[in-house]
């Protein structure tokens, strides 16, 4: 059981911070809370179907990007703008 203390949410509207603290020990902790959207299943080269996972295309950003002068913000900035696009064409599948 724990309940909200403070919320806020970022400059882009996408992503809500929360400061939460535990009911019975009083202890504080942070939660950040993304809105889910519904993203096409991704089909891969050997045509298996697997969900979109975000987490990949920062890891692959990140590897390419390790010797150039990118930030964090940007890598995030880089991903959020490829989820976009890919929302923004109204398929369930993308190759």
């Amino acid at each position: 059981e724990n309940k909200v203390v403070e919320s806020r949410i970022n400059q882009s509207g996408d992503l809500t911070r929360r400061r939460r603290e535990c009911i019975s020990c009083d202890s504080r902790f942070t939660t950040y809370e993304r809105v889910e959207e519904l993203m096409p299943l991704v089909i891969k080269k050997d045509g298996r179907r697997e969900e979109f996972h975000r987490e990949k295309i920062m890891d692959g950003i990140r590897k390419s990007c390790q010797k150039r002068l990118f930030t964090v913000s940007d890598i995030e900035e880089m991903v959020r703008a490829t989820e976009l696009k890919i929302q923004s064409l109204g398929v369930k599948e993308i190759a």
